[in-house]
């Protein structure tokens, strides 16, 4: 009775107070705005809050993740730019008709959002570009599986990641294979004979550099590219020059050297200009309601921040390997598709278990970047989804594309419970939210030879409108 008296005088004296026409009227308490819920949000879900996860300017060389025995300067992003994009030094393939037709470019180039465009992508072997990478086939005869030696494509077990925001991960590839940075995490607790076995690709790990380093030194003679041997670095005056600039103390191996400015240029390839990085940086107009609410949702019920952290939204800088390699149950990549040659091998569907031989990490792959995602229609290491939405889709569900027991499936691969306008809303922010609509900053306008780019086949030649 004590309790029920005391909440009906309660009531009573707020009924009398706010029916005295001599009490001044009281300002409504207005409700938080998008922006402030967010905020909010984020200041609950993230480590260091909004501030956590801006991108620098790509220029601020001082605030982007470094390995430290390959410090950026101006000088080797420059040179790095241009080798990145050079046909040129495409002169150790297998088949003498593809010379100077492809480079590192043709499955990360800007127009598919620095990836290929193409569920598998091409190096040597291919023909065509299209708009954005999709029309890029194969040539006549080759085949992943032939037994001709002239005749086998560079391709790769999987879809082309993006370079975009690629600074934030220590080690590179899906099953992060590359990297053994000086103070590294992720692969440091490896055998020798498992990180860097030698005569295979793995072997530069033993160079001691991070993941971005190690990639672009080993995949120039993977994907079957010269910067070494009277190649255009020795060769073109405007090479010479902007290596000299980049290593004013002379080569001692032209292998390396190139390899470590064209990481340094990876490393600024930034999206920092997309409306949810202006938006962090207080432009409160920079996204839309949508976007804003698709944003409350990814840092918050849909939970992706979980996963997806950081200023790249992959890794947080530092990251373990449990927390950058996850299993999700995706789809290798189809050989039954007419656009894939060659195999997947057990390893490769294995990934980071694959590599590790830990069984702990079968199925595991490493987590991807998520901004400029729009830009191609080509999702997961085996390219099994082909829009955004069908990958939010995915993960509402949470049922599995691989035949994989539950305590196998990481424990946050749980159904998400979206609404169809919340993954709309999701959808709207992933998209449009994390779009930076001005990537083509880090390509050149030419090269110093002068060649086509990002590929030089013939039919690539037309594709693009150019003639060398």
């Amino acid at each position: 009775m004590t309790k029920a008296f005391t909440l009906n005088a309660l009531l009573l004296a707020l009924l009398g107070c706010n029916s005295d026409s001599n009490n001044e009227d009281v300002n409504p308490v207005e409700p938080p705005t998008l922006s402030e819920q967010l905020v909010s949000q984020i200041e609950d879900s993230v480590e260091g809050g909004t501030e956590a996860l801006l991108l620098p300017d790509p220029t601020d060389y001082e605030s982007i993740p470094a390995d430290p025995n390959n410090p950026i300067t101006a000088e080797k992003v420059a040179l790095g730019m241009m080798l990145f994009h050079e046909t040129q030094v495409a002169t150790a393939g297998v088949n003498g008709s593809t010379t100077n037709t492809w480079s590192c470019a043709s499955c990360h180039h800007v127009a598919a959002g620095f990836k290929s465009g193409v569920v598998q992508g091409i190096g040597e072997g291919g023909s065509g570009f299209g708009v954005a990478g999709e029309a890029r086939v194969l040539m006549p005869n080759f085949d992943g599986q032939s037994t001709d030696p002239t005749m086998k494509p560079d391709v790769q077990p999987f879809a082309s990641p993006s370079i975009l925001n690629t600074a934030y991960q220590e080690v590179m590839l899906w099953n992060g294979q590359f990297g053994n940075a000086e103070g590294g995490k992720v692969n440091s607790g490896l055998a020798e004979n498992v990180l860097a076995p030698e005569g295979t690709p793995k072997f530069e790990n033993l160079r001691g550099f991070a993941g971005l380093e190690t990639q672009a030194v080993a995949g120039t003679k993977v994907h079957r590219m010269n910067t070494f041997d009277g190649s255009v670095l020795q060769n073109n005056a405007e090479y010479q020059m902007l290596f000299e600039a980049a290593f004013p103390e002379g080569s001692y191996d032209y292998l390396e050297e190139a390899g470590l400015a064209m990481a340094a240029y990876e490393r600024t390839v930034l999206a920092n200009e997309a409306p949810f990085q202006r938006w962090l940086a207080g432009d409160d107009a920079a996204m839309t309601d949508q976007e804003k609410r698709g944003a409350l949702l990814f840092f918050g019920k849909a939970n992706c921040v979980s996963c997806h952290a950081g200023p790249a939204l992959s890794s947080n800088v530092g990251a373990s390997s449990d927390e950058m390699f996850m299993a999700l149950g995706f789809a290798d990549l189809d050989t039954s598709d007419p656009h894939v040659t060659g195999i997947v091998t057990v390893n490769d569907s294995k990934g980071r278990g694959g590599f590790t031989g830990n069984p702990d990490d079968d199925f595991k792959f490493k987590v991807p970047q998520l901004y400029n995602l729009k830009d191609t229609n080509v999702f997961g290491h085996g390219g099994s989804f082909s829009s955004v939405r069908q990958v939010v889709m995915y993960k509402n569900a949470a049922v599995s594309q691989k035949r994989l027991s539950a305590d196998v499936l990481d424990t946050r691969f749980v159904p998400l419970g979206l609404t169809d306008e919340e993954v709309d809303d999701l959808v709207a922010f992933i998209e449009e939210g994390l779009y930076d609509a001005d990537l083509h900053r880090y390509v050149p306008t030419a090269t110093p030879t002068g060649a086509c780019f990002p590929v030089a086949d013939e039919q690539s030649k037309l594709d693009l409108n150019c003639a060398d």
